[in-house]
């Protein structure tokens, strides 16, 4: 009976509720109503003063155009013909896009002049009683239209005022502005709504959006003639029942109207949707309200049947935990036991006795001691009980557990939230078993792992020395061209912000004599030398590589690249030329160096890489031991010196050499006592090529030593032919005195010729001195036992020193030309050369006069006690064919002056 009351109270208390909820609901509704109403009449009044500000400013504007012209025509000079007023409208229109066309009509309504070009059959569609109308109201501004344009098609307005035009006179001037393009300044202010414009007798001008099928008509439910004041009103359109909210307004221009609609059903879209929502939120309520009722009811229902589930409940949890197959036990919060199922007495068998209701934790387990319930209990059990009862206490883990026959239990306890211990014991024999059997499987693995570790470090270690060469030189320990061109790449993109790259190529000078005469071990050692000296040479950061045999270079970043390239390279000159000591032995190379720095049309490596591999050979043909930027016009250079090499290439292949020989006189007899043979090139394109051009570019490449041999056997041969007294001098290269073989070709020279060594005079410059002069002195010796003479040629020049007339089998001095042609201007160099005369002959040696051009350097030097003259004065260099003359010479005795005389 009491449920049945209270489950009534319940319904009556759920169905008032419902009530309240839907009367509040609708009132909420109808005020919302009114509110959004309110906003809708307000947004359209606030659009139909936004359309006439439109309008107005829109009309003003062109108005104001029209306004203007007397002004404008009144500021020109000279004669106004139509083309003058065409080009001052064009310009009017080309400044304001408010209209589409601007036209000044005469008194017979034709068109004068226009801002756009007219066909003549294009006339406006303006009539005579138009034109008449708009004379009448002179200074105002007329809209006629809505007229469509003949030429565009278009709907159009057209304002018309009369304006003077000074010395034209009276006209019409008339703007056409077209309907689509006010009707799109409607479209950019007011979306959502519609927009008219209006006459006052009901045609509609324009509208927005755009009604082609209305503009012109007369409409019989005209907006503005119900209420023309801007405030919004309920109206209803001609199509359908649904009303819309309209606000009209008169504009500036005659009885020209702006009316602005809103369907209502727009207007009052957001109160809908609103309201929708509060219907539904409503509905949702009402459903929740009967539920709740609902489930008020069911609940009263089920908490009877509750009753009668626990105690059927507590039968089966009873039945359930004694099934298990893992031991169950349950203690109080004073460590009593609850309750247990059989298999926990089965597990503890020898403690059963003792397991029973009441019994505390800490008796059961004293007693299970006692018995041997426990293996693993050590000698000190008291300690052992402490511990079990802490841990039990705890009640927050697992332990494991042997047991009397052999089996493992897993022993866990939790507590419960109202404060009693649950425990389970789970037999785990056979897991105890796999896991033991897993961690050997485990060992074995670990150890195999092991093994594949140390073999993956191995393979790490060998892909990275792999890696290493890759991208370094062996020899050296450098970058390679491969890692040094990535790298540069990287350093000219890093370069673009701030800083710019220099790039530096060089390659040793000599080095291959280094290699063919001390070994290839001696030029590997050096190549590391140099390395060396190079990184200590630049800074951290800095680049250096090594391109492949005795090439390197070098790349930096700076804000100042050249600055630094600049110091670089005079800095690697002066440590690359220092002696080395390798294997016991002084090695001495040279260096030169190219540099190149990066900049707005050379940005990429390959570029940077061939500016300064020119610059490279620019500063090798300077002479070596210098470095050289590369600049504009290297590349003309390098391409004249490489098409020069082609050319003497294709001559030593050939061998297009000439030799001319100029005699050399003794000054005691007067006769000639010998010719110099020296090298001529006639090119077929270049003529003759002076030796100064050629001959260096023959020792840079290598060639001379061809041409030398040539030159040598040729001399020999035409010596064969001359009186056997008569000496011939060949000059012999540093870079032949370098060669071993060289003692084997004159050798050679002189036995296919069969002419006595004594006849031969190897001439030597000082510059072969310079550079290994252990080497040359023993070369030389070897020469002097095959019983040639040596000069040494050009003496007081280049590299002179005494120190060489005493090191070297010498036994002629050649004076420099430079000093003779003085004697006759600076007594400095009078004394000079008296100087060497004197030397020479205290050492035993002849000496000869070079550059012999006058009778006064004849004389001076013959007074000075020179033994040999040669010069042009004495005689040219000829082919041998004309030798005979120069035998035929013979100059006149000291005394009788310095001149030639024929025998």
């Amino acid at each position: 009976m009491r449920g049945r009351q209270l489950r009534l109270a319940l319904l009556a208390g759920g169905l008032i509720l419902s009530a309240i909820l839907v009367a509040g609901t609708f009132l909420v509704i109808h005020r919302t109503w009114q509110t959004a109403y309110a906003a809708a009449g307000g947004q359209v009044q606030r659009s139909v003063l936004l359309a006439r500000t439109i309008v107005n400013r829109h009309l003003v504007q062109v108005d104001s155009a029209l306004a203007s012209l007397p002004a404008l025509f009144a500021s020109l000079d000279g004669p106004i013909t139509p083309q003058v007023a065409q080009r001052l409208l064009r310009g009017i229109n080309f400044q304001s896009f408010a209209f589409r066309d601007i036209v000044l009509l005469g008194s017979d309504g034709r068109v004068w002049a226009s801002a756009r070009s007219r066909l003549p059959q294009a006339a406006l569609p303006i009539g005579p009683d138009d034109i008449a109308a708009v004379r009448e109201g002179f200074g105002q501004t007329r809209v006629i239209g809505p007229r469509r344009n003949p030429a565009t098609g278009d709907w159009a307005l057209f304002l018309s005022r009369p304006v003077m035009l000074g010395r034209i006179g009276d006209m019409v001037a008339v703007a056409e502005v077209p309907l689509p393009s006010l009707v799109s300044l409607f479209g950019e202010g007011l979306p959502e709504m519609r927009v008219l414009l209006e006459r006052g007798d009901g045609r509609l001008l324009a509208s927005a959006p755009h009604d082609e099928l209305a503009v012109g008509k007369p409409r019989a439910n005209l907006l503005s003639s119900i209420r023309a004041d801007g405030v919004a009103f309920l109206a209803r359109p001609e199509t359908d029942g649904t009303g819309e909210l309209a606000a009209a307004f008169p504009t500036l221009y005659g009885d020209i109207r702006i009316a602005v609609t809103m369907r209502l059903d727009r207007a009052m879209a957001s109160w809908a949707r609103d309201r929708d929502r509060l219907l539904a939120g409503l509905l949702l309520v009402e459903i929740l309200v009967l539920v709740s009722v609902a489930g008020l009811l069911r609940a009263t229902r089920r908490q009877e049947r509750l009753e009668a589930e626990r105690e059927q409940a507590q039968t089966t949890l009873a039945n359930a935990i004694e099934a298990m197959s893992d031991g169950f036990v349950m203690w109080d919060r004073d460590d009593r036991l609850i309750a247990c199922n059989g298999r926990y007495r089965e597990l503890y068998a020898i403690s059963a006795e003792a397991i029973r209701p009441g019994a505390t934790f800490e008796e059961v387990m004293r007693f299970g001691v006692a018995r041997g319930q426990y293996p693993q209990a050590p000698e000190d059990v008291e300690s052992w009980l402490q511990a079990m009862l802490a841990w039990h206490r705890n009640a927050d883990g697992a332990l494991e557990r042997l047991l009397p026959d052999g089996r493992w239990l897993l022993v866990t306890e939790r507590r419960t939230a109202s404060g009693e211990i649950v425990g389970m014991r789970t037999d785990i024999t056979a897991l105890k078993a796999a896991l033991t059997e897993l961690e050997a499987a485990n060992a074995r693995a670990r150890a195999a792992m092991e093994e594949v570790r140390q073999q993956n470090a191995a393979l790490q270690e060998r892909e990275g020395q792999i890696a290493y060469l890759a991208h370094h030189d062996a020899l050296t320990g450098l970058a390679n061209r491969t890692l040094f061109r990535e790298r540069l790449d990287a350093m000219l993109r890093q370069g673009e912000t701030e800083r710019g790259v220099a790039l530096l190529y060089l390659d040793l000078d000599e080095f291959k004599d280094v290699n063919d005469t001390l070994g290839h071990p001696v030029g590997d050692a050096l190549l590391r030398e140099v390395a060396e000296r190079l990184k200590s040479c630049v800074r951290e950061g800095d680049l250096v590589a090594r391109l492949g045999g005795d090439e390197f270079a070098i790349a930096c970043l700076d804000r100042d690249p050249r600055e630094l390239a600049a110091e670089l390279g005079e800095r690697i000159i002066v440590a690359v030329s220092a002696p080395y000591r390798l294997e016991g032995r002084v090695v001495c190379v040279g260096t030169s160096v190219g540099i190149a720095v990066a900049g707005p049309d050379c940005r990429d490596p390959d570029t940077l890489g061939r500016n300064a591999d020119m610059a490279l050979y620019e500063a090798k043909a300077g002479g070596r031991g210098q470095w050289r930027f590369f600049e504009e016009g290297i590349e003309l250079r390098l391409q004249a010196r490489l098409d020069l090499e082609r050319d003497l290439r294709a001559a030593v292949s050939a061998r297009a050499f000439e030799l001319a020989y100029q005699p050399i006189f003794d000054l005691g007899t007067g006769r000639v006592g010998g010719f110099e043979a020296l090298l001529r090139w006639n090119h077929p394109e270049r003529g003759w090529v002076s030796p100064a051009a050629f001959i260096p570019l023959a020792e840079q490449t290598g060639l001379i030593d061809a041409i030398g041999a040539d030159v040598l056997r040729q001399a020999c041969r035409d010596a064969a032919g001359l009186p056997p007294h008569l000496r011939m001098a060949v000059n012999l290269s540093p870079v032949q005195l370098r060669t071993d073989s060289i003692c084997d070709l004159v050798a050679e020279a002189l036995a296919g010729a069969g002419v006595e060594p004594d006849r031969l005079e190897l001439e030597i410059t000082e510059t072969a001195f310079v550079e290994d002069p252990e080497r040359v002195a023993a070369t030389l010796r070897r020469l002097r036992e095959l019983g040639v003479r040596l000069v040494l040629d050009d003496f007081g020049t280049g590299y002179s020193s005494l120190s060489y007339l005493r090191s070297f089998p010498l036994q002629k001095i050649k004076i420099d030309q430079s000093f003779v042609r003085d004697m006759t201007t600076r007594g400095n160099s009078a004394a000079i050369v008296s100087a060497i005369i004197g030397l020479a002959g205290q050492l035993g040696m002849s000496t000869t006069a070079e550059g012999i051009e006058t009778p006064e350097h004849l004389e001076l030097v013959r007074q000075a006690g020179c033994v040999e003259a040669q010069g042009y004065f004495l005689g040219r260099p000829k082919p041998i064919l004309h030798a005979p003359e120069a035998l035929q010479v013979r100059l006149a005795t000291p005394g009788r002056g310095a001149r030639r005389a024929s025998a």
